[in-house]
């Protein structure tokens, strides 16, 4: 036995050791390749700041790509080195100079709070089971017919995913699932349809809202003054997602079709939480009725002041805290539920802003823009391009730092189209940052489905390509009417 022990250490220091060697390659041949690619060449009209950003820019990017390090420390980094070399020029640390604040004003943007209050009513939606509570409502409003179960599940979904993570959605839905799954015959192909169809609505979903994917505030906060409200991005960008949903609800019910006329879904109603520790169905602890109640009412205020925003002018961030204050004053929200926010998510988010930021203040984002002729170009060519590299990057790596690298370049190539052109290409960029679906691992929706055992890999690739090919021409062609 002790030797057994022995051999299981040795094997897991070794992995240990093999993984710190790959990341430190990583790192260097990041590092090297962004040195290189920033400083060798002569180029010309590129200022030193300008050269430092571009430095800055390729290190995130290869840093993203390679995984050699955490996505939320790169953003760190980015900021670090900002503040270093571009906050401080030669290293000069006057005391005098306050130019190093502009690089961390990120941290004070107000999407920020906008992004936290979805995290928070989120958490409070979850402790109360109030999510579950409208999930079981809803799907029962729909029947037993698997036509229709489908149609509620991902309605559903669409919805919560509008307000809260998709990766939360998903796990909640997961939970409705598993009894529902268990009483359905084991070779029907609608079990694997009705996983695919959360993943689907849960990815697509995340469109509808600022706060639904976090490509989505990127988007908005390089946009910065010319960005659309709450309810204007709700307008632009509802349609193509409805639209897609609608499409893949078709799609998967032509192939994996019910081969019962009927699904059980009576065991749902007992549905409560889920214990992953112990594969089992627990009872849901008694949560006071004022809890449940103050929910429900900090729900329906601040959605109703998001999307009526053009009547009262209450921005959005400061709607935002409305949630943030009732939900931690009243107890909704303790200690430990702040620890639950998913901090890094929010982090990569302003490492994202501050990287914008830098390239627009060092004249990085003219240069690129010098570099590329565009002129004569068609303008959907050219968005059409941008969207399908971004869902490519994004299938392999986090869509939120596929938005942060692709989304500045975006902007310097297009900067001089005027802000109507700049805003349809940031937009269709990270709308479509949402449509990278093709493996288990591309969004946290496809790897929670992927490991209830009912999928494999290739079950991803048809919603992938689907959704990869017409997800931007769908995109592109809706957000030219209102843009």
């Amino acid at each position: 036995m002790k030797q057994q022990s022995k051999l299981i250490i040795k094997d897991l220091k070794s992995k240990i050791k093999d993984s710190v060697k790959h990341s430190v390659f990583k790192f260097i041949f990041s590092l090297l390749a962004a040195y290189f690619i920033a400083f060798i060449p002569n180029y010309s009209y590129l200022s030193y700041d300008a050269s430092l950003m571009l430095f800055i820019l390729l290190i995130a990017a290869f840093l993203w790509m390679t995984e050699a390090i955490p996505a939320f420390a790169v953003s760190f980094l980015i900021i670090a080195l900002e503040i270093l070399l571009l906050g401080y020029h030669n290293f000069d640390f006057d005391s005098s100079n306050k130019e190093w604040v502009y690089y961390l004003k990120a941290w004070s943007n107000p999407l920020i709070f906008l992004f936290m209050a979805g995290f928070i009513m989120a958490i409070a939606a979850s402790k109360t089971k109030l999510d579950l509570w409208l999930a079981k409502r809803v799907l029962f409003y729909f029947g037993n017919k698997p036509n229709n179960i489908l149609t509620g599940l991902m309605l559903i979904t669409f919805i919560l995913s509008m307000f809260i993570s998709n990766t939360a959605t998903t796990a909640m839905m997961m939970t409705l699932l598993i009894p529902m799954l268990k009483n359905m015959n084991k070779d029907n192909p609608f079990q694997k349809g009705i996983l695919l169809g959360i993943v689907i609505a849960a990815n697509i979903g995340g469109m509808g809202t600022i706060i639904g994917t976090p490509p989505n505030a990127i988007a908005v906060g390089i946009l910065g003054d010319n960005a659309p409200s709450f309810v204007e991005w709700m307008i632009i960008a509802l349609p193509p997602a409805v639209l897609l949903t609608i499409i893949f609800r078709w799609l998967i019910l032509k192939k994996y079709k019910s081969n019962e006329d009927t699904i059980d879904i009576e065991k749902v109603k007992r549905v409560s939480h889920f214990d992953d520790s112990t594969s089992t169905f627990t009872k849901v602890p008694t949560i006071p009725s004022w809890k449940k109640s103050l929910v429900i009412i900090v729900f329906t205020i601040t959605v109703s002041l998001w999307l009526t925003g053009p009547l009262h002018h209450i921005p959005t961030p400061v709607v935002s805290l409305f949630p943030i204050v009732v939900f931690t004053v009243f107890g909704i929200i303790n200690t430990d539920d702040i620890k639950e926010i998913n901090w890094d998510v929010i982090i990569l988010i302003i490492g994202g802003l501050s990287l914008g930021a830098g390239v627009a203040k060092t004249g990085l984002d003219t240069w690129i823009g010098t570099q590329f002729s565009i002129d004569g170009l068609d303008l959907f060519l050219i968005a059409s391009i941008f969207t399908f590299i971004v869902i490519l990057v994004s299938n392999f790596m986090s869509n939120t730092a596929a938005t942060n690298i692709i989304l500045p370049l975006v902007v310097a190539l297009v900067s001089s189209m005027g802000d109507s052109i700049v805003s349809y290409m940031v937009i269709s960029v990270a709308l479509c940052a949402s449509c990278a679906m093709i493996l288990p691992v591309s969004t946290p929706p496809n790897a929670i489905a992927f490991s209830s055992g009912k999928l494999n890999s290739k079950d991803f690739i048809l919603i992938g390509l689907v959704a990869g090919l017409l997800g931007p021409i769908l995109i592109l062609l809706l957000l030219s009417i209102y843009i």
